[in-house]
């Protein structure tokens, strides 16, 4: 039987590792948030954390946003490289800007550039954004515009150079260098100017192609050079300050990062050669997070720390400038899914269970029943440890037998739900006979738990809050908040709300690795059943979407106090059922009508129909997850 305790939860569920501290298991079985990694203070109980949305007026789910997390992180990344920079007397200054598509959230931004360090910068992939940087902060700000731009974009780059702001504008192709520099000629002012390069490193994951020479963005070789001579033969050469590339995000291999970083390092050398005054290389994202805490080169992992990736930067630059003789460049980086993946954290409860078939009483078949009935059962009766494999693949051949049987109408249902239920006794018996020291016996005890697990039906749209998970098979850790000192044996596979057959997490990260359910505390009817789903504060909120008209969910900021305590800010209640209709051009005010006029024909009392009209009115302005 299994030690359960503490210890067994934080390895079930690897908490430690893909957390780095922010979150783990305290005496009682509940999750608890340090948000600042300060274990020596009593931590944020999620149980009670709860229970506090419910005074607030919240209703779950809730998107928590830890700030500190958001602080800390940025603190760990401007440290990682003043250390790095440190150990090899590297001279260039290094910021760290945000690109604000990871999470454009007013409240994560203005946390973001407010760091005390001052080295936090911002990047705009789209006007849109852009707008958004410019008057976030009356302050100066470092600022980076990245992706395709038509003429308005560049005129409104150039006003922010001219409001104060150091900006740069990435060309990402040799049409936009045209368009930037007459509107500079016509605004009698410039910001400076990047050259996106295309590497021919990539990096392996689910974001590769952004690099490499079928990338979407960047100059060739001979681009880079069309774009020298152009700017030469204007007069704005000085102009040109900054060499870029991104070779995707989320790299796994730290490999990938430093053969990246000589390619660029090269180029810097080889543009300083050509006369070019760049002073600025902005390697880009690629800064990976653990998702599935294996520390590995698997696409949700990484086989690096962050101090590691500062030290591949900064040596593979001064390196190739030590060579050459080079003053070393400033440097920025654009790592903003290591900046705030881990301070969201969506919490929300399951709502209903379907168990797993097997679990009931069997009953015994009759002795004239079909022959295929008779043969499970008398391989059910047999397994032992010995035969169990042998057994699981009786039970598969006899299953799919009485399948074809049943369809060609040689079994009636009573046979068929017979057989069934045989069936999965059989193999609810055969995973208990395994012996988990054999491989072999491993990778079938996987299938059975995959098989086997019951459908927790969770309130929330994956959709909605980790479109990521279906949209590219991203992992994210999931576990219970409270209950962990209790037997963690019922397997699980999460179900969402919406009305879609992928509205389900697929993968689960666990001590063992990778698994196809979850292992969980026992479920009980009418009691609550906290779960967690973590390291969602990167790109996840602007990517959801509406299916089945989920909306928005409920948010709130969880401050650390200089008391010990903690408080809540910023809590902003999710869209009504009123508020997704809009997006659709459907108006409440005329559907309340319509219900109305619909009403007035029933034959009941006045009173009766107000009170239908009034539980309509309630749905229409209501939350769009299950409240009750």
């Amino acid at each position: 039987m299994a030690d359960w305790g503490i210890e067994k939860a934080r390895s079930i569920y690897n908490v430690a590792v893909w957390s780095e501290g922010y979150f783990d298991v305290n005496q009682d079985g509940n999750l608890i948030a340090y948000p600042d990694q300060d274990h020596s203070k009593a931590g944020i109980s999620f149980p009670e954390l709860t229970n506090r949305f419910k005074e607030e007026g919240l209703t779950l789910p809730v998107l928590v946003r830890f700030t500190d997390i958001l602080q800390h992180r940025v603190d760990t990344l401007i440290k990682s490289f003043r250390n790095a920079k440190a150990e090899k007397d590297y001279q260039g200054q290094y910021t760290a800007v945000y690109p604000i598509k990871v999470n454009q959230q007013f409240s994560v931004v203005k946390r973001l550039i407010s760091h005390e360090s001052g080295k936090v910068g911002l990047e705009a992939g789209s006007k849109p954004e852009l707008m958004a940087i410019l008057g976030v902060t009356e302050k100066p700000l470092q600022i980076v515009c990245n992706g395709y731009k038509d003429s308005e974009f560049l005129r409104l780059a150039t006003i922010g150079q001219m409001m104060g702001h150091t900006v740069y504008v990435v060309v990402e192709k040799l049409s936009e260098l045209k368009t930037l520099l007459r509107e500079i000629d016509n605004l009698g002012a410039a910001p400076r100017i990047g050259i996106r390069i295309r590497l021919n490193s990539v990096g392996k994951g689910k974001w590769q192609n952004t690099g490499g020479e079928k990338g979407k963005f960047g100059l060739t070789a001979t681009q880079v050079l069309q774009a020298i001579d152009v700017l030469r033969a204007a007069g704005k050469l000085d102009l040109l300050q900054l060499v870029h590339f991104h070779i995707g995000s989320q790299i796994a291999n730290i490999r990938d990062i430093h053969n990246a970083i000589r390619e660029c390092a090269r180029h810097y050398a080889e543009l300083r050669t050509l006369g070019v005054p760049i002073t600025t290389v902005d390697v880009g994202g690629g800064l990976g997070v653990d998702y599935e805490g294996s520390k590995s080169r698997s696409a949700c992992s990484m086989n690096y720390t962050m101090m590691e990736y500062a030290r591949n930067v900064v040596n593979g630059l001064k390196e190739v400038c030590d060579e050459y003789d080079l003053p070393h460049p400033n440097i920025i980086t654009e790592s903003g899914r290591a900046m705030t993946a881990h301070h969201a954290v969506l919490v929300t409860d399951a709502i209903d269970i379907e168990r797993a078939p097997g679990l009931v009483n069997l009953p015994e078949p009759s002795d004239d029943a079909p022959t295929v009935i008779l043969g499970l059962w008398d391989a059910y009766q047999n397994v032992t440890p010995r035969s169990a494999v042998e057994a699981y693949h009786d039970a598969i051949h006899y299953f799919t037998d009485a399948h074809a049987q049943y369809v060609h109408g040689l079994l009636t249902l009573q046979d068929w739900s017979l057989l069934e239920q045989i069936y999965f006794a059989t193999i609810n018996k055969v995973r208990a006979n395994l012996d988990l020291s054999a491989r072999s016996h491993r990778a079938i005890h996987d299938e059975l738990n995959e098989k086997l697990a019951d459908k927790l039906f969770v309130n929330f749209s994956l959709f909605q809050s980790m479109p990521d998970a279906w949209g590219i098979d991203q992992l994210f850790p999931v576990m219970p908040l409270e209950r962990m000192l209790e037997p963690l044996d019922h397997r699980a596979i999460i179900q969402d709300i919406t009305c879609d057959s992928d509205g389900q997490l697929k993968s689960y990260a666990d001590g063992n690795g990778i698994e196809s359910s979850l292992p969980l505390p026992v479920y009980k009817e009418d009691e609550q059943y906290l779960l967690g789903m973590f390291m969602v504060g990167a790109y996840q909120e602007i990517l959801g979407d509406l299916h089945n008209l989920f909306g928005d969910t409920d948010s709130v900021h969880v401050e650390l106090t200089d008391d010990g305590g903690y408080k809540l800010t910023n809590i902003i209640k999710g869209d009504t059922v009123a508020d997704v209709l809009r997006y659709v051009q459907f108006d409440a005010t005329k559907l309340l009508t319509s219900y109305s006029n619909q009403l007035a024909k029933l034959d009941m009392t006045a009173e009766q129909k107000d009170a239908l009209l009034d539980e309509l009115k309630s749905g229409v302005y209501g939350y769009t997850y299950f409240e009750d």
